[in-house]
Order: C-alpha cells, then sequence, then structure tokens
C-alpha cells in the first residue's frame, strides 16, 4: 500500500523547478530537480520503493520504508548527546555526525561526483537498485546450484538499507560537487553509519550483519564495524556472531559492477562540464554506462 502511495505521490509530482535568474536553487532543491529529470535514475528510485513495500514481514517493511524516507541516523542516537564519550570509546578524535533531518535518499548520489561511482544526482537509487537485483540473481544461482533457499526479505532489505547514509555522507554543494567522504572505523562514514541506524531502528542482529559484509565478506572486519555502529547507536559494544549468515556474501558479491562503473563515472566526469552543468549533459547523454558502452 505505501509503495503504491509513493508511486502515486511521484507520478503526480510537478515538473522540477528551474531557478529563476540572478535565484538558484540551494543544493539540495537542486539535485532534487535534476534526479527527476534523469528519467533513469527517477525509474530508479521507483522500483526501490516497490520492492521496499513488497518486503513481507511488517516490521522490516516500516523499517526499510522509514529508512528511504528519512536516511539520517535517528534523534535518539546516543552518540548525539554523548558526542565526546563516542569519539575515545571509538578512538575516532575526529568523529563528526550529520544532523537528522537532512537528506534525501532520491536525490544522493551513490558515489563521491569525481572519483566514485554514481555520482550524480539519483545515483544512490540506481546503484541500489543494481544491487538488489544483482542479489536477486545470484540468490537464484545458489537456489538453482546448491538448492540453498535464501531470504528475499534480508537480501532487499540489506540491498537497499547499506548506501542509504550516502544521502548525509555526501551532501550536495553550492558548485554542485559532493564527496570526499570521511571514514569511520577505517572504511567511508555512510557504512558504519548505516549500521548505526540500523541499531537506532531495531533491525534483527544477524541482518544488521548481513548489511555490514558489504564492504567485505569478513567477519573480523564486519565485527570491528558493526561494535563501532553500536557504540554510536547504543552507548556500548555488542557481541559477534560466530559466523556470517549465507545472505551475508551475497550481499557483499551484489555490487558486482562496482569496478565497471566507477570506470563509466570517472571517465565520463574527466569529460564532461563540472558542476551543475555536467547534469544537463548527463540529461543529454544518458547514463554513463550507456554512454560508455556506445
Amino acid at each position: 500500500m505505501l509503495a503504491t502511495l509513493f508511486l502515486a505521490a511521484a507520478a503526480a509530482a510537478p515538473t522540477p523547478a528551474k531557478p529563476a535568474p540572478g535565484k538558484p536553487l540551494d543544493p539540495p532543491a537542486h539535485a532534487r530537480a535534476i534526479a527527476k529529470e534523469l528519467n533513469w535514475a527517477r525509474n530508479a528510485m521507483f522500483e526501490v520503493r516497490r520492492e521496499a513495500g513488497k518486503i513481507s514481514d511488517p516490521a522490516l517493511r516500516a523499517a526499510v520504508e522509514a529508512q528511504i524516507l528519512a536516511p539520517w541516523i535517528p534523534h535518539e542516537t546516543w552518540a548525539f548527546t554523548h558526542l565526546d564519550e563516542a569519539r575515545k570509546l571509538l578512538d575516532e578524535p575526529e568523529l563528526a555526525l550529520p544532523p537528522p533531518d537532512k537528506g534525501d535518499f532520491a536525490a544522493a548520489p551513490g558515489g563521491p561526483c569525481e572519483e566514485g561511482h554514481h555520482g550524480y544526482p539519483g545515483g544512490l537509487g540506481v546503484h541500489t537498485l543494481a544491487n538488489l537485483l544483482h542479489a536477486r540473481a545470484l540468490a537464484g544461482v545458489y537456489q538453482h546450484v546448491y538448492g540453498l533457499d535464501l531470504s528475499n526479505d534480508l537480501l532487499t532489505t540489506a540491498a537497499i538499507w547499506h548506501d542509504s547514509m550516502k544521502s548525509v555522507t555526501l551532501p550536495w554543494k553550492e558548485d554542485g560537487s559532493c564527496g570526499p567522504e570521511a571514514k569511520i572505523a577505517g572504511t567511508p562514514a555512510h557504512h558504519v553509519l548505516g549500521l548505526a541506524a540500523a541499531f537506532s531502528r531495531h533491525l534483527p542482529k544477524e541482518l544488521i550483519f548481513i548489511i555490514g559484509s558489504a564492504h567485505a565478506p569478513d567477519l573480523v572486519q564486519v565485527c570491528k564495524w558493526v561494535k563501532a555502529a553500536s557504540i554510536i547507536a547504543l552507548g556500548h559494544n555488542t557481541e559477534c556472531l560466530k559466523k556470517l549468515p549465507a545472505e551475508a556474501y551475497v550481499n557483499h558479491f551484489s555490487d558486482a559492477d562496482f569496478p565497471f562503473t566507477v570506470n563509466t563515472w570517472t571517465s565520463y566526469a574527466a569529460k564532461a562540464p563540472k558542476g551543475w552543468e555536467r547534469y544537463d549533459s548527463l540529461l543529454q547523454d544518458g547514463n554513463d554506462v550507456a554512454f560508455y558502452a556506445r
């Protein structure tokens, strides 16, 4: 039902606003307008929202839909009111938390605008949809070859969740750029902050480890990131799992086009204009992957 409402609302949305002469849009609004104009990004976001609405477990479905609509750390996160203590516990003296109530999943880039992948408004939705479809395809392989039935709900949640915090760790700047991104526990900040949001939104621990495996299918590394997230969210460490669930490996390898899309986007970004003009060019050229193939 919620997915239907999302789609209906998006279909009824007005034509993206254009900056009035001498009065440019603020960066988030400018990015939002561009994301609506890039048809492949707009369509990908529709599909991501629709798939979130199909999650069969009501609690997971509600959490994922909340994370799409509010892709930031919830207000009750422990580190907001104990930042100095969190810095000491994590040994991260420069730790900074993005403010709550800011961030737009549909307008966010999928990576840093210059050296990353999907570095354009709406790129997060495109990257997320690709990862979700990869996860489904890999699950089909494991079912066909090994007779292993993996949880569609867990894979869908992990694919949508794991990069969602790029909405706040890669904010749009006045000049149309985004990034670089800070690190927490040795990995880009969106990863640990996404896990912290998972704790704050009460996701099952097994699922948090599945999401945490996106950056490496290694229990020691994942445990390090999950513990950091637990401190940020709750103020204390959490126990590690004894082994990673099978869905953790699928979630990691669902990011299979990363080497390709980093190449396609950085190649395009090097040739296209800088700033907001780059995305006007992208509107004419089509997405970077198709442009590269041509």
